[in-house]
């Protein structure tokens, strides 16, 4: 929704509604006219979209059992963006979480198992068509088993995005924020972001 928790009043992983709804990405889209999926293996996320701005949904409940999970993510994705023809889609890896509150955040365990996200993430970029845009990012960081505070650790994610027009080899210079992924997939697909949104748009990568 391109808005902090002091907006939108989630702080933690049980749904609450918006005191002050406002629409997110996939309502902006769906307004649009464009087909929005969403793939995911971590079921508290089943809030996060409105259902009614969804054209395909696809849930497996597999990141706490199965460390090559987020395989079966990609397979999935592909498929839907190629059966389905969808112009913007959510995929979402949940195994790395897993194995950093299981082994610890950069332990061993939890290297271990990012080589195996690194080894999904290659499955997906594989099978999609060459004009596709792809943001990677992190919801959060994390230390020790856990997260949640404001330390660095915590709070500082990484964010890439790669594809056609965008900078090749290119280390962002700019601070950015969660809040600005919703206003740069706005404007990649040619929509105009919420008025109320508070994130802009990172230029800074366009060649």
């Amino acid at each position: 929704h391109s808005v902090p928790p002091s907006r939108h009043g989630i702080v933690t992983n049980d749904w609450q509604p918006m005191a002050r709804p406002l629409p997110g990405l996939a309502d902006v889209a769906k307004e649009a006219g464009l087909r929005c999926g969403f793939i995911h293996n971590w079921e508290p996320l089943r809030n996060l979209n409105r259902p009614e701005s969804l054209y395909f949904v696809y849930y497996l409940d597999n990141c706490y059992s199965d460390p090559l999970g987020d395989h079966e993510m990609a397979r999935q994705a592909v498929q839907a963006i190629q059966t389905h023809n969808l112009d913007f889609a959510f995929v979402y890896f949940g195994t790395v979480d897993v194995a950093g509150h299981r082994h610890g955040w950069m332990s061993e365990g939890y290297l271990e198992q990012l080589t195996r996200v690194d080894q999904a993430l290659a499955l997906l970029l594989d099978g999609l068509p060459d004009d596709t845009t792809l943001i990677i990012q992190a919801d959060h960081g994390g230390h020790e088993r856990t997260h949640g505070t404001d330390m660095d650790d915590d709070m500082l994610i990484p964010w890439m995005i790669t594809g056609p027009g965008i900078r090749q080899n290119y280390a962002i210079q700019s601070a950015v924020s969660l809040l600005d992924t919703a206003p740069t997939i706005a404007h990649l697909l040619g929509l105009t972001p919420h008025r109320d949104w508070e994130g802009r748009f990172v230029e800074e990568v366009m060649a």
